[in-house]
């Protein structure tokens, strides 16, 4: 039998809108954003220095680092201002009140980093 390619993260009554939740995704950090109720999931690690995008601002679907202002869209991970890198983003499913990710991310938006 196949392994589960979902990982419970988190209730989905602690993604509030407007706070991100940092959560740990086999040794990954994730940070899980609620939007208008739709729930993303990306690397929670800036590419330019590695500042957490959980402290972000967040606006629509875009996430804005607060050390230097890159910016990044949450369904993608692809950055809003050049195609030079993004993060890595992952398959959210609300399951029985749960978020559960999947343990591999999308198929990459990441560049290599400037």
């Amino acid at each position: 039998m196949a392994p589960d390619p979902f990982v419970t993260v988190a209730r989905a009554a602690d993604v509030k809108p407007g706070h991100p939740l940092t959560v740990s995704l086999e040794g990954r950090e994730l940070a899980l954003f609620n939007v208008d109720g739709i729930v993303y999931a990306l690397e929670n690690a800036c590419p330019h220095q590695g500042a957490p995008l959980a402290d972000g601002w967040v606006e629509g679907t875009t996430v804005t680092c607060t050390w230097h202002a890159w910016c990044f869209n949450l369904t993608d991970g692809r950055m809003t201002h050049g195609a030079f890198a993004g993060v890595d983003t992952f398959e959210v499913a609300i399951v029985d009140g749960n978020v559960r990710v999947s343990r591999d991310p999308r198929p990459s938006a990441r560049k290599s980093r400037p």
